[in-house]
Formats: C-alpha cells, sequence, structure tokens
C-alpha cells in the first residue's frame, strides 16, 4: 500500500509482529520488528525514555548533505524530550568505512547506552556491531531497507527503515508508465554495496523483468551520493549510449548532476526519480514549457527515520514494548504526472536546493536553523 503525503502524516494498516529480546530483564520485548504500517502510528517518545540517566548516539556513515543534517536533527530534537537522557552524540566517519567501525567502538568504549548506526556500511559494521551489543548497548539500524546482512539479536536490536524494496517497484512502477512500457533505463546507486541500493533494485528489478520492452542499461552507476560524480559519471555515458529515456535513482539532489550532463550535451531532458528535494520542483518548473520530457517523481526521504529509531533503542534499553511499525510504507511527496492537485510540483524558493521539508518532523522554524537560516 502506497501513502500520500496530505497532512504530514500518512494513513495505512499494519501486520503482525513478532518478538524481540530485551536487554534489562531478559525478557521478551515486542519491538515490532517485522510490523509494516505508516507514519500514521508512530508514538510519543515520553513512554520508552525511562527514569535512569540514558546516553544515546547516532553513528554515521556520511554527515555531508542535507538528508543526514536533517536526520541528525530530527535524532538531537527527539532526544530532547526525554529529560533523563544526559547526553546526546554524533560521529561522522565521512565515507571512510574503516571510521565507522572505529567510531562505534569508540562509542561502546564510552559506555552509550543506546547506539544507532546509519545504513551505509552494514556489512563493514557486523562486528562492531555485535561488540557493542555485548558490552550493553542497544543498537539500532535505519534505513537499510527489510533485507540486510545482519542478524536481529546478534549484531543489532532493532532496526526500522523505509519499505526501501516497496519503494524501488513505485519508481519501476511510475517508469513503466511514463516509458509507454518501452526506453532504456539508466540506474543510480551510491557507494559500492550500499545496502539501499541494493534494496531498491529488489523493488525495481521485477518490474522491468516484466516489462520486456524496457531495458536496464547496465547496473547501478556507482555515485557515492555525490552529485558531481553523477554529473561525471553520466558525460560519459551519454557517449556510450545513444538512447537514454530515463534516469533511475535514490537521491533526486544526484541525479539532478546528472540532468545537467544532459543539458551540458544538448540532449533533451528526461525523468527522472529518487527521494524528495526541493531543486527538483524548482528545476521543474524552469523547464517545464520547454522540456516536456523532464517529469519527475519523489518520495518521502524519511529523515524522522532517526526518531523512530531512537524510541525503539529506548524502549529495547528500558525493557519497554514498542509495537510502532519498524517498516514504513512509501509516502509519495509529488509527481509530475498525476493530476491530483496534492501532488503537484511545489518550489520553494526560500529553502535550499536539497533541503526536503515535506520529508522531515522538524518544524519549520527549526528546520531553517538547522540549515542556518
Amino acid at each position: 500500500m502506497t501513502s500520500i503525503r496530505r497532512t504530514g502524516l500518512a494513513l495505512g494498516c499494519a501486520t503482525a509482529a513478532l518478538l524481540a529480546l530485551g536487554p534489562v530483564q531478559g525478557r521478551a520485548l515486542d519491538l515490532a520488528p517485522d510490523k509494516v504500517g505508516t507514519e500514521a502510528e508512530f508514538q510519543d517518545i515520553k513512554q520508552f525514555c525511562g527514569t535512569k540517566p540514558i546516553r544515546v548516539a547516532l553513528s554515521d556513515g556520511w554527515g555531508g548533505n542535507t538528508w543526514r543534517k536533517t536526520a541528525r536533527a530530527e535524532f538531537e530534537d527527539e532526544a530532547a524530550k526525554c529529560p533523563n537522557i544526559t547526553q546526546v552524540a554524533y560521529t561522522d566517519a565521512g565515507g571512510n568505512p574503516e571510521q565507522q567501525i572505529q567510531d562505534i567502538q569508540s562509542l561502546t568504549a564510552q559506555g552509550y547506552d543506546v547506539i544507532l548506526v546509519s545504513f551505509d556500511f552494514v556489512q563493514s559494521n557486523l562486528r562492531a556491531m555485535q561488540a557493542a551489543r555485548r558490552a550493553g548497548a542497544s543498537v539500532v539500524l535505519y534505513n537499510t531497507g527489510t533485507t540486510l546482512p545482519a542478524k536481529l539479536g546478534v549484531n543489532y536490536d532493532s532496526r526500522v527503515t523505509l519499505d526501501l524494496e516497496a519503494e524501488g517497484k513505485l519508481w519501476g512502477e511510475w517508469a513503466v508508465k511514463y516509458l509507454h512500457g518501452k526506453g532504456n533505463v539508466l540506474p543510480f546507486g551510491g557507494t559500492p554495496g550500499a545496502q539501499p541500493t541494493l534494496s531498491y533494485r529488489e523493488g525495481w528489478q521485477p518490474v522491468f523483468d516484466a516489462n520486456p520492452d524496457i531495458k536496464v542499461l547496465q547496473d547501478p552507476v556507482v555515485t557515492n551520493w555525490d552529485p558531481a560524480q553523477y554529473t561525471s559519471a553520466t558525460s560519459a555515458l551519454l557517449g556510450k549510449y545513444d538512447h537514454i529515456d530515463l534516469l533511475l535513482s535514490d537521491y533526486i539532489t544526484g541525479v539532478m548532476g546528472a540532468v545537467r550532463a544532459f543539458q551540458n550535451a544538448g540532449r533533451p531532458l528526461v525523468a527522472v526519480t529518487g527521494v524528495d528535494a526541493n531543486e527538483v520542483h524548482c528545476f521543474y518548473e524552469d523547464v517545464k514549457d520547454k522540456e516536456p520530457g523532464f517529469q519527475f517523481l519523489t518520495l518521502s526521504g524519511g529523515t524522522w527515520q532517526t526518531r523512530l529509531a531512537l524510541r525503539k533503542g529506548l524502549a529495547h534499553h528500558n525493557g519497554i514494548d514498542d509495537t510502532e511499525p519498524s517498516i514504513i510504507e512509501p509516502t509519495v511527496i509529488a509527481d509530475s504526472l498525476s493530476d491530483d492537485p496534492e501532488l503537484a510540483p511545489h518550489c520553494d524558493r526560500d529553502l535550499p536546493m536539497d533541503a526536503s521539508f515535506g520529508s522531515s518532523y522538524l518544524s519549520r522554524e527549526a528546520f531553517k536553523a538547522m540549515l542556518g537560516q
């Protein structure tokens, strides 16, 4: 089921939950690890805070764009609601998997009670996360997708994520609609082997397999989620492929770099996909009359996942059931092909181009403060 952003919350239903083991009394906790649902089912953090002093941390694999900065701000804003949280830490590995391992090890040695770990280098972090759990920390992964190379109760205690496979399927289905069932698709990924890239592909690949007149030109282009790399890679690929009809990406700000490569080459613009960012809305407004081929579908980036992850971590640490869904259904932010006015492109010239206020639970004031405005 796909949700549509209308009033800041998505509507839907949930499936049954399974059990996870708690670290405090050793009793079975219900952290709903496989429960699928919507943002409408989120709960107030205060019931999970507990009363004893707690120190919490977020280990980020890379913190260099507005999505990451917003996710950090959401985490810190949520933590501020628990008066017994005495310290909130953040580490940025700068895109280096070895550095994130060291960061997790350092947070473990410092005795943090709850450690959130980003999706960037799950495979590399397995031993460090397992050691953190053994030392008594509650470890929570976020934005990994539902298929990951880690074991619940061994490497981590809870995982929260957007349903990345469902998002990939949505983008694939939208691509079929845009292409009328025939055309060439160029897919983009993030860092080599990044879990989100793998999860998205699990969603879109079967859609294209069922539409044999759509050709996926190659494996997802490695970009490290760097817009400049999207531009340089696409510039080279335009010389390799005579016809590229759609740019399939999870990172809309990055794929706009690919769009600039099309412009530089004098090629007609084509459709793009990704998690939402202001730039694509504004660009669409600027070019829609002269570039009718430029269309887009964006989904919520879910920067609020760090809030949900923190609640799960606190619940685990305190031995409190948390039946909020752990897998969140996609929320459509904008669809330029739709006749629904709620999904119309909406440029906000007062915000940075890579920002997505629609994906955030921060107040507008807090959002702009986070951006230094």
